[in-house]
């Protein structure tokens, strides 16, 4: 074996020692316990980064603004008249009206494990997240029962800031349905809803 050659294979011996060293020293490990722990803040921040910002229902009725973020809790309620997850916030409305945001049973433990942390429907009212760009549903109904259908965030937030909109006006269980945006009428948002109230 040459010099070099001796050399090199020296060189690789020392560096796998030392490899072997740093993986054994003190506290390398966690624990079971501690990685447990870790692992649960870890998924916890990963949820936190998931937005929820694909779906939006805002119904407004009897002086509370009730917010969905995901259609799962907003069928409960509709079946219940309950929310089975969720934020009450007093005078959040532009008439001083109560606010409760439905949370999703992932959001709840993101909330017990990061302090400030707000779930997808209080976050896309508050305006700190927008609906998503491409694929957003989402709908707000009014006092008098009539609704205003979106696929798109910013029409949603136009409509909430001046209260006036146009498009197709069909119906739905609470009376007139209006499709914003669109001339005739949108197939797809049209089943969307329907599929949303047992096809009513």
């Amino acid at each position: 074996m040459s010099f070099t050659a001796r050399l090199a294979a020296q060189a690789a011996l020392l560096g796998l020692a030392a490899l072997t060293t740093a993986c054994a020293s003190k506290d390398s490990w966690m624990g079971a316990e501690k990685e447990k722990s870790y692992d649960a803040e870890l998924a916890a921040k990963r949820l936190a980064e998931g937005l929820n910002n694909d779906d939006y229902f805002e119904i407004r009725k009897d002086n509370t603004i009730f917010v969905f973020a995901d259609a799962k809790s907003y069928k409960v309620w509709l079946k219940t008249d309950e929310i089975p997850l969720v934020v009450t916030k007093f005078r959040v409305g532009p008439n001083g009206e109560k606010g409760k945001f439905a949370l999703t049973k992932d959001e709840t433990k993101a909330m017990e494990k990061i302090v400030g942390y707000k779930g997808g429907a209080q976050n896309l009212y508050e305006g700190n997240v927008q609906g998503i760009a491409k694929g957003f549903f989402g709908f707000i109904q009014l006092d008098d029962g009539s609704t205003y259908v979106f696929d798109n965030w910013n029409a949603l937030v136009a409509f909430r800031q001046n209260g006036t909109a146009s498009g197709y006006v069909g119906t739905g269980p609470k009376g007139k349905v209006t499709y914003v945006g669109s001339a005739s009428e949108p197939a797809e948002l049209v089943a969307k809803f329907a599929a949303l109230h047992d096809g009513k």
